[in-house]
């Protein structure tokens, strides 16, 4: 068959999926074949969202919000081959790579066809190939790239050097470049030679949607977003790809504002850097930083750092860093250690942490200074090494989960003012506590407040160093060894232990008591030893010396409470006071036949007894 006839009969299979208002009569009377934008929409599927709109390429994609729309899955936005059946045309807006020779027999050279294409600043059409396009350079792009059928595109002898990069995004302004439907392989298997041969490389950039693509293989990173010490790239979305094996970064944040990296699937299983790594180089003029981070909904395989903020920028903080509905599996899931400049703003909510290796940590910060919180979490890691907060003013660890076999869940240290409630921890064993305030320094104004702790073994909360103003109220804490150890270098707390703690277990309630500065309930001394209400001297029941009832229905004279004296059933109880017997000179006594006296001293010393 000609090309002619086979033009035709494409034509003739696309016509038959048009609405019949979609076939028009051009002047003259000749019926034209025209695509309108819903016949094409048709064709493409659910990528087509990502490819047309308007007679133009990728018009569509103005927002986040229309992002969302087309879809979530690469599976989804795999394109219809029939769309191969358009490309032999001259539709204008957009070009096609194979009419600027490349051939995809994976032999060939196509360097030169996609930066030809390219240099137009048309949007770049890439069919599905036989093989896949080779690729020895790099491929500048000014508009969208767009693969019809997933074709693969493939650097040839990848080198980490910055030759290699694939395709690269500097310097774009204009209103949105979308590079979506393509199957990138770097071809990195081993080697340490360099680490600059990145996939996509963005850079003084922004409105950049990276969405719907196999990033696979590269000798850098999957996706790298930086400046060129001109300014930060903004309004870059990665999302809905599948990024896997990359020796560096499945994404580096080097210079950014306003990035998502949302929806992707992410196989990290080389131990170098990180697997999206927020880093800017050293400046003092502010065209590096990293600053309103999205990382949600990813699903994760890291054998280094899932996220790692580190900022070597004195100049400018890491800030407004929010990771949530995050779910797999890495070493650690966030980390931030010293460096000499911080992090701030950084909410860590709704993720679900598995641990890869057996020293596996979801949480390592040493410096978010302020604005930490961490909370909803899952975390099922197994291993020695629990969550480590230092240095930070403020923090939130709330809501979260905490089921592991381990020795550690929380360590603060040197943090002020901790609000550490309503978390649930499990199966943990550690003399140095479940939950741990380490000292040495000087801490204070905690609020420790309605956890529970789930069959902890030698020590349930662990006070290192002195802490000043600190409430810890409401708790569940079951132990079978102490479960609170007040160690003697953090002798003269102000810890507030109140009555509504509830102390399980066989373990001691409080260990080391006499290095509190004031005790606020019995069980400080004895486990079991009660304050409450009641109406009447308990007459049954099993009670703790120490224990207190206090009168719920005092009248005149009567005791204000009770408080027992020795162990037993119900033990032995003696009267707290009489209600109203006692003014600053003078005492009120009943007799025993109910007459009322009143007994006061006069300024000479003398007592006086007179009727009431």
């Amino acid at each position: 068959m000609k090309d002619s006839e086979m033009h035709d009969v494409n034509l003739l299979k696309i016509e038959t999926q048009l609405q019949p208002e979609e076939i028009v009569e051009e002047e003259g009377g000749a019926e034209a074949r025209i695509m309108t934008r819903r016949s094409l929409l048709t064709l493409l599927g659910v990528a087509g969202l990502t490819a047309v709109a308007g007679g133009a390429v990728l018009g569509l994609l103005r927002s986040p919000t229309a992002v969302a729309a087309a879809g979530s899955s690469v599976t989804e936005n795999v394109y219809k081959q029939q769309a191969l059946n358009l490309l032999s045309g001259n539709e204008p807006g957009w070009v096609n790579v194979l009419d600027y020779g490349a051939v995809g027999d994976g032999v060939t050279d196509d360097t030169d066809a996609f930066q030809s294409a390219a240099a137009t600043g048309k949007p770049i059409l890439v069919p599905s190939p036989l093989s896949f396009y080779k690729l020895t350079g790099s491929v500048t792009l000014t508009a969208s790239m767009i693969g019809i059928g997933m074709p693969e595109i493939r650097m040839d002898t990848p080198d980490g050097s910055d030759l290699k990069r694939m395709l690269l995004i500097h310097n774009y302004q204009g209103s949105g470049l979308h590079i979506t439907g393509l199957y990138l392989n770097g071809g990195y298997t081993t080697g340490t030679a360099d680490e600059q041969s990145h996939l996509v490389r963005i850079a003084n950039s922004v409105h950049v949607f990276v969405h719907n693509n196999v990033l696979h293989a590269p000798y850098g990173d999957c996706v790298y977003i930086g400046s060129d010490y001109l300014a930060p790239s903004e309004n870059v979305h990665i999302h809905d790809n599948v990024l896997s094996n990359p020796r560096r970064c499945a994404v580096a944040v080097v210079s950014g504002r306003k990035v998502w990296i949302t929806g992707n699937v992410i196989k990290d299983p080389f131990s170098y850097v990180a697997t999206i790594d927020l880093e800017p180089n050293s400046s003092t003029t502010g065209s590096d930083i990293v600053e309103d981070i999205w990382i949600a909904e990813n699903e994760y395989y890291s054998e280094i750092y899932f996220i790692n903020s580190y900022n070597p920028n004195t100049a400018y903080t890491n800030k407004r860093i929010t990771i949530t509905g995050n779910k797999g599996k890495a070493r650690y899931f966030f980390r931030c250690n010293s460096a000499p400049a911080i992090t701030e703003q950084v909410t860590i909510k709704d993720n679900d942490f598995y641990g890869s290796v057996s020293d596996a940590r979801m949480i390592q910060s040493s410096n978010v200074t302020k604005g930490l919180e961490i909370s909803g979490n899952r975390d099922y890691a197994t291993g020695a090494a629990g969550w480590n907060i230092a240095n930070s003013t403020g923090p939130i660890v709330a809501g979260n989960r905490i089921e592991s076999s381990r020795a550690i869940a929380v360590s603060f240290t040197n943090c002020s003012s901790v609000q550490f409630t309503t978390n649930l921890i499990k199966d943990i064993n550690s003399s140095n506590g479940a939950v741990r305030f380490a000292g040495p320094q000087v801490t204070g104004r905690h609020l420790i407040a309605n956890n529970q702790l789930v069959n902890i073994g030698a020590v349930g909360y662990w006070f290192g160093g002195v802490v000043t103003e600190t409430l810890f109220d409401g708790n569940v804490t079951e132990c079978v060894g102490k479960c609170l150890q007040i160690d003697t270098a953090a002798a003269g707390s102000d810890l507030r232990i109140t009555t509504g703690n509830v102390f399980a277990g066989t373990g001691t309630p409080v260990f080391g008591g006499a290095n509190l500065k004031a005790w606020a309930s019995p069980e400080i001394q004895t486990k079991d030893a009660f304050i409450g209400w009641a109406a009447a001297l308990p007459v049954s029941g099993t009670w703790k010396r120490g224990s207190i009832l206090w009168n719920v229905q005092p009248s005149t004279l009567t005791p204000v409470g009770w408080v027992c004296v020795s162990d037993g059933n119900p033990g032995v109880w003696e009267s707290i006071g009489s209600s109203g017997a006692l003014n600053a000179s003078s005492l009120r006594l009943k007799s025993p036949d109910g007459s009322l006296y009143v007994v006061a001293v006069t300024d000479l010393g003398q007592l006086t007894v007179t009727p009431a």
